[in-house]
């Protein structure tokens, strides 16, 4: 059988909480890639997104790979950088992958992890040479058989997190290009998200005028399965780039699929939520106009998060008003779908694009986390002293 080197990295980005300009970054990777494969082909790949425990997400990958000759076995790596910014020397030691699994033609594949300086691998990146000694490297043999191939792929890692982002996950698709066809033929994501507000890509192909220019070109077919809104067009994200606008989506329930025949994306997967307390909210009133009770909006989009904090002062409520309390108690079943009948709660929340009131849920029906149940109750007392 002839030996082949293949190097798998998949873009994942993590962190820790700070309070700071800047996230912590605990690990990071890139590119699925074959490095000198011209026979297999990638013909379908079902990648799918959960997000749990609020900032962490698992990943499981369907793919079916064609190989057109004879038996071949392939040395896979996974490799992921250690990690950087402001951590301890021990957080650098550390792998922040849980659950990695790997299954070829219905055979779980064991596994082992190395330093990239301890093993033959080669990582292509802009970085010194240096710097990638000690990326982490999970490899293990694959064997693809003459003909149809299916490798299942699972992995749990925590998202990014900073000022201005409350989390964000990527992954990089891009390079499914580098099979023998150049192509996924047949590409589905599904991303089941939690109740927050998100940023999901606008688009994976290149769009044919600058999307600064206001000209929506070559939107992802997002489907919502299930129950949700999502914006009609596209806004910038971060950066002025194509590959950074992105669309907001929220959902009630269910999750959000996009699908491709014939795939060859430009650009990669990034979806996340932002801080909602460092001043973003406006743009969910009616895309940027003025809010509907903008003083009480300001107030109370610092505590608009599904895990809010738990511990904290009646200070911290000196300037709320009773319609401010109001407002914040209710957000919690507002992104669940409650329809209000209270008028000023329906104003309120009408004028974001994500509320989206489901006449058949019930509030007996919503189930809060321990976080929300935890500070609504904090807040209940604190509001209780200042009638």
């Amino acid at each position: 059988m002839k030996n082949l080197l293949l190097l798998i990295i998949f873009c994942l980005v993590f962190s820790v909480p700070i309070f700071a300009n800047d996230g912590v970054f605990y690990a990071e990777g890139n590119t699925l890639m074959p490095m000198q494969e011209t026979q297999v082909q990638l013909k379908k790949e079902i990648l799918k997104f959960y997000v749990v425990d609020h900032n962490f997400a698992k990943v499981d990958v369907y793919f079916e790979f064609y190989n057109p000759s004879a038996t071949k076995t392939v040395t896979v790596g996974f490799v992921t950088p250690p990690a950087e910014g402001d951590v301890t020397d021990e957080a650098a030691k550390t792998q922040f992958i849980s659950n990695f699994t790997v299954n070829v033609n219905g055979k779980v594949i064991p596994y082992k992890i190395k330093r990239l300086k301890e093993t033959t691998f080669k990582l292509e990146t802009n970085e010194e040479e240096s710097s990638k000694e000690d990326y982490f490297v999970y490899y293990f043999p694959v064997t693809f058989k003459k003909g149809l191939n299916i490798i299942r792929h699972t992995y749990r890692y925590q998202g990014g997190e900073s000022t201005e982002l409350d989390r964000d996950f990527d992954y990089q698709i891009t390079t499914g290009k580098t099979w023998a066809n150049k192509q996924i033929d047949d590409f589905e994501l599904q991303i089941h998200l939690d109740n927050g507000i998100f940023a999901v890509p606008a688009r994976f192909i290149k769009p044919d005028v600058d999307p600064a220019l206001g000209m929506d070109k070559e939107l992802a077919d997002w489907k919502i399965v299930g129950d949700g809104a999502m914006e009609t067009s596209s806004r910038k994200w971060f950066n002025v780039d194509a590959s950074q606008y992105v669309r907001m989506v929220h959902l009630n329930r269910g999750y959000l699929s996009f699908k491709a025949k014939n795939f060859k994306p430009d650009y990669d997967i990034s979806f996340g939520e932002y801080n909602w307390a460092a001043g973003w909210a406006d743009i969910w009133c009616n895309y940027g106009q003025e809010c509907v009770e903008a003083e009480s909006l300001e107030k109370v989009t610092r505590y608009f998060n599904l895990r809010p904090y738990g511990e904290f002062e009646s200070i911290d409520f000196d300037e709320f008003t009773a319609t401010d309390f109001k407002y914040l108690r209710n957000y919690f079943y507002a992104v669940r779908g409650i329809d209000f009948k209270d008028k000023q709660l329906r104003k309120f929340y009408t004028q974001f694009f994500w509320y989206k009131p489901d006449k058949t849920l019930r509030i007996e029906s919503i189930k809060l986390s321990k976080a929300e149940d935890k500070f609504l109750q904090g807040l209940k007392k604190i509001e209780a002293k200042k009638k």
